[in-house]
Parts: C-alpha cells; sequence; structure tokens
C-alpha cells in the first residue's frame, strides 16, 4: 500500500518542491486513498453480497423437504424438522458469532462459516434417517449461516460513513433476499436427479464459494481506534439496561416473524385465498420485490432517517396485510405480495443501520 501511494514521490528534488507543488502532491495523495478505500469498501460490500447470496439457500429448504418426502418417504413434520433445528441453531449462535468475530476477525469467522455451510449439506447426503438430517444439517447449518450473516454486513459498513451505512447495509443483506429467487429453480433442478445429490453439490458449492469469497472481506485499518470515539455503548452488556435496545428487538421479533410466516405459506394461501393454482409464481415475486426492497429501505434509511424510515415500512406493511385480506383475486393478491415483499426486505437494511445509530458500531450484532 504505502510502496502504490509515495511511488509518483520518487525523483523529486527536495529543493523543486515549492508550496503550490507540495499541496497539490498532498492533495493527489489524499485523493488517491480515498478511492483506494472506497473502492475495497464497495468490494468487501459486494463480497458480502455474494456470501449471503449463498448462504439464502435456506430459503429453498421446503424443496429439499419435497425431495425428502418423495425419495424417502419422510412425513411433513419430518421433513419440517431440519429446518427448525437450523433456525433455533442460528438464533443461539448468532451471538456467540460476534464474539468470534470480536477475537478472530471477519474473514477467518466467514472462512469458517463456510466449512460449516458446505459440511452441513456434504455430511446429510450420506444419511436418510429424519432425526439425524435434522441434527448434521440444522445444527452445521445454523451455526456457519450465523458465523457468515454476523460477520459480512458489520465489515462492510465500517468503510463508509453513516449517511452511506443504510444503502451499503441494503446491498450486503441484499443478496439473501436474491438468493430466493435464483436458487429455487437450480436446487428444483438438483433435486430431480436425487436429494443426496442435491446436498451433496450444494455443499461444494456453498463451501467453496463462501471460503473463496470470505479473502475479499476485511476491517479497515484502525478500524477499531476510529470507531471507539464515536461509540454511543462502550461495553456490549451496557445495550442490556437500555430500553431502546428492547423496543428494537421486539419490533425486528414481530416484523420478521410476520414476513417469514407470511413467505412460508404463501404457496397455499395464493391457492386458498385468491383460488390461484400457480402459488410458485407469487412466491418468486415476493422474492423478487423482497430483494428489491433491501437496498431500497437502506437508501430511504440514509435520506429520511432511521426513525421516519421505519415509520413509513410500518405504515406501508400494515395497510398491504389489511388490503391482503380484501385480496381475493391474484391480480390484488399479486399487489399485496409486491408491497409485502418490498417492506419485509426494507427490514433488513433498517435494523442493522439503526442498531449501529443507536448504539455504536461496537455493539452492533457480530461487531468489535
Amino acid at each position: 500500500m504505502a510502496h502504490f501511494v509515495f511511488t509518483p514521490l520518487y525523483g523529486l528534488n527536495p529543493s523543486q518542491v515549492n508550496d503550490n507543488r507540495l499541496f497539490e502532491i498532498l492533495y493527489a495523495l489524499t485523493l488517491e486513498v480515498i478511492i483506494l478505500k472506497i473502492s475495497k469498501g464497495w468490494q468487501v460490500a459486494l463480497a458480502g453480497m455474494g456470501i449471503n447470496f449463498l448462504g439464502g439457500i435456506c430459503y429453498t429448504w421446503s424443496i429439499f423437504g419435497r425431495g425428502l418426502t418423495r425419495e424417502f418417504g419422510w412425513t411433513q413434520a419430518q421433513a419440517s424438522l431440519p429446518y427448525t433445528v437450523f433456525i433455533f441453531c442460528y438464533a443461539i449462535c448468532m451471538i456467540i458469532a460476534g464474539g468470534v468475530q470480536d477475537r478472530i476477525g471477519p474473514r477467518r469467522t466467514i472462512a469458517a462459516g463456510g466449512v460449516l455451510l458446505g459440511s452441513s449439506f456434504i455430511l446429510a447426503s450420506f444419511f436418510k434417517m429424519p432425526v439425524v438430517v435434522a441434527v448434521v444439517w440444522g445444527s452445521f447449518f445454523g451455526a456457519g449461516l450465523a458465523c457468515c450473516f454476523a460477520s459480512a454486513t458489520p465489515a462492510a459498513i465500517k468503510w463508509f460513513p453513516p449517511e452511506r451505512r443504510g444503502l451499503v447495509v441494503g446491498v450486503v443483506v441484499g443478496g439473501m433476499g436474491l438468493s430466493a429467487l435464483v436458487m429455487s429453480p437450480l436446487v428444483n433442478s438438483l433435486t430431480g436427479k436425487g436429494v443426496s445429490f442435491a446436498f451433496l453439490v450444494s455443499g461444494l458449492v456453498l463451501g467453496t464459494g463462501i471460503v473463496l469469497l470470505s479473502r475479499l472481506v476485511s476491517n479497515p485499518p484502525l478500524a477499531g481506534t476510529v470507531a471507539s470515539s464515536k461509540e454511543k455503548v462502550s461495553n456490549r452488556f451496557e445495550v442490556l439496561h437500555l430500553r431502546p435496545f428492547y423496543f428494537l428487538w421486539i419490533m425486528f421479533l414481530l416484523t420478521t416473524a410476520a414476513g417469514l410466516t407470511f413467505a412460508t405459506h404463501l404457496d397455499r394461501i395464493t391457492r386458498v385465498h385468491a383460488s390461484y393454482e400457480k402459488g410458485y409464481l407469487m412466491v418468486s415475486l415476493f422474492a423478487l420485490f423482497n430483494a428489491a426492497g433491501r437496498p431500497i429501505g437502506g437508501f430511504l434509511s440514509d435520506l429520511l432517517g432511521r426513525v421516519r424510515a421505519m415509520t413509513v415500512t410500518f405504515i406501508v406493511m400494515t395497510c398491504t396485510l389489511l388490503f391482503l385480506i380484501k385480496a381475493v383475486n391474484p391480480l390484488f393478491l399479486a399487489i399485496a405480495v409486491a408491497f409485502l415483499g418490498l417492506t419485509y426486505g426494507g427490514v433488513f437494511s433498517l435494523f442493522p443501520a439503526a442498531a449501529a445509530s443507536l448504539f455504536g458500531d461496537k455493539n452492533r450484532t457480530g461487531d468489535s
């Protein structure tokens, strides 16, 4: 880095450097450093987006579950068990993963997460018993995704000023929203060749891809010392004594629970509520607007402020849910699905940015 920056100074005679020339040199060097930092910041952000895109394969579990039911004779309850174990392990491991990346950094934490994600599918490909697959896939995948998700976004936002962090968060987490749209047909094609084969290929792709992308993720130089002077809370445990933390936590719980429940049952909602048999089209529509809502939510967060952006999002989400009650034909249902996708996706940009603004970078999930 130093060699690259100071190379233009080689060969200069100190006597030739007057005040104007010195100012020009310092200005050029400052501009060069700024450009390099922004470029590196977007490299980290796009790498994080790719990592989340690969981890978003969890949204396609219903396709794997359908294959397990068809090929191995599992019941619907048995096919749902691995995903239930995954959600539980993911929630617990997110807290642990944040502490791990505090100590060893985002790059190694994400690499470890990639190994766990890949291993979850590869190991599951050798078993057919529901309980074994649930424990192996659910626990490994939950821990692996927690390592990736708790490290990618915090590393990215450290490279950017506060007024741009909402957009950056939207770009990074947008990868997971886009994943549901792209991964579904690919996983469906793989399971057609056998569930074990689909598990094996998915594990190899996830493990290799995430480990390679982790090489592009890092914290900016002196990130800890720069951030420490601006922290609102000096210790992460102090956050537990603040009322806004619990308000934020409850709001995030309620909005994500509602969105996840709606997305999980959208195919059946389409068939029963709107008498439309092509529910998969509504699922794809939701995934598309979910992906779009993440950068849009981040942009609105930077433009309007965290609280105002949340207020707008919650109002739109509430009105859409009320409209959904009367959306008994496919066209109106599609409109409701689009707006719910936008607002649900926006939530995943608004809350991380709000946490950083309210409590400081050090106390954001997965941050040091």
